[in-house]
């Protein structure tokens, strides 16, 4: 990968335990699938809320997909109540889970065999469950997951077994997901779900302009950083609903971009996130215009791991995690529920691609050899911002904020 990188890695699981159920009607309107960009997002946004909640004052990233990839791989083997309350948490209700999952297949296979974003599942199902055929057939033909057998009661072998998977499905940077604590002779099903993302900025930053300057971490306290430098033809815009202003930057080898959105006030951001709950991408992409646009942007790096049954309870995903209807996944009179639902996410910007070379550029100060014109318009995120990781359909693979360093 050349010099201007951005890379990122999360992992999404769901464990599955044994403990000591009737199908719904579910309308069947082909329109609601056209819509479900739309329903994923609005998705992403109540998780984003909610996470913000309960992580006050902390550095958020997470991947709305992997979390909906593992609702949709869920979804697949789901009936009754437990079909149902994904579905409306998800804003959509099909004739099957089916339906749902093509359209999974549809990302899944455009990025399947890249080397920029690579999506990975697979199912660890315990020595003596037997996964029904029908449901492992749809599970590799939409979902590409291979599933294979583990012994949980071996837990602490379990576990090296999957964080290995894990860590070389994110090219290493995530390896500690599952503790063998998270293991034991209950568990019967984990479902994975692994993103890696790593591209180049389509305009660069201009390593030699990297240099030390303040970002708040509220109205009046700040701390040094370092901001990178580029300037260029970017679309931006003036929000003025979100009290904010907002830029596009593509990368370089694939479809998506990083759209950062940098309230006005320097304590601003708490605003910001309430009000994106009524602000949809559209809208905010309606009121950018390409504009000749000075960049001033904070190297970060930031680790985030969560466990989302509360979160997902709150948002009417309850019945999984009690007597999940599972009839269609399992050969098995068993009633599962999901113990833990596991998420976890890395993101590293920079103008360099990697955490130790970027440590190189530290320190060199401004060069005359790198001339930077007068632009009028200048975006300088010099306090806490937001951003989305989205491509040109508007599937949003990380989400996250950054507000201290």
């Amino acid at each position: 990968m050349g010099a201007n990188t951005h890379s990122i890695a999360t992992i999404c699981v769901m464990i599955l335990t044994v403990i000591a159920a009737t199908p719904a009607t579910i309308s069947n309107d082909d329109s609601l699938l056209r819509d479900l960009p739309k329903s994923l997002e609005d998705f992403g946004t109540k998780l984003y809320s909610n996470i913000a909640k309960r992580s006050a004052q902390k550095n958020i990233i997470f991947s709305p997909f992997s979390i909906e990839t593992s609702l949709a791989m869920i979804r697949l083997g789901a009936t009754g109540q437990t079909a149902d309350e994904i579905d409306n948490a998800l804003n959509l209700k099909f004739s099957n889970g089916e339906r749902l999952a093509n359209y999974f297949e549809q990302i899944l296979s455009t990025y399947l065999n890249g080397d920029l974003l690579q999506l990975a599942n697979n199912i660890y199902a315990e020595e003596k469950l037997e996964l029904r055929d029908q449901f492992n057939v749809l599970l590799a033909k939409h979902f590409f997951a291979s599933g294979e057998n583990v012994n949980f009661t071996q837990n602490i072998k379990a576990a090296e077994k999957i964080n290995s998977w894990v860590a070389a499905k994110t090219s290493q940077l995530i390896n500690d997901l599952v503790s063998a604590e998270d293991l034991d002779e209950n568990t019967r099903l984990l479902l994975l779900n692994a993103i890696y993302f790593k591209d180049e900025w389509a305009r660069p930053f201009i390593g030699p302009r990297t240099q030390p300057k303040k970002f708040y971490v509220d109205a009046t306290n700040y701390v040094n950083v370092n901001l990178m430098v580029t300037f260029g033809d970017f679309l931006y815009g003036k929000i003025d609903y979100l009290d904010a202003t907002a830029l596009e930057m593509p990368y370089k080898n694939s479809d998506l971009y990083m759209l950062v959105i940098l309230p006005n006030s320097r304590d601003g951001l708490d605003d910001l996130r309430i009000k994106l709950q009524s602000y949809s991408l559209r809208e905010i992409r309606e009121n950018m215009v390409e504009t000749k646009v000075l960049v001033e942007m904070p190297r970060f790096k930031t680790e985030y791991k969560i466990e989302l049954n509360e979160i997902l309870k709150g948002l009417g995903v309850e019945r999984m995690f009690s007597h999940a209807d599972l009839e269609k996944m399992i050969n098995s009179k068993e009633v599962l529920q999901v113990t833990k639902f596991l998420h976890k996410a890395i993101i590293h910007v920079n103008e360099f691609g990697t955490e130790a070379s970027a440590a190189t550029g530290i320190g060199a100060s401004a060069t005359s050899a790198v001339i930077v014109p007068e632009i009028e318009t200048k975006f300088v995120v010099d306090h806490g911002f937001f951003y989305k990781i989205v491509n040109s359909d508007g599937i949003e693979f990380f989400e996250g904020s950054q507000s201290d360093f």
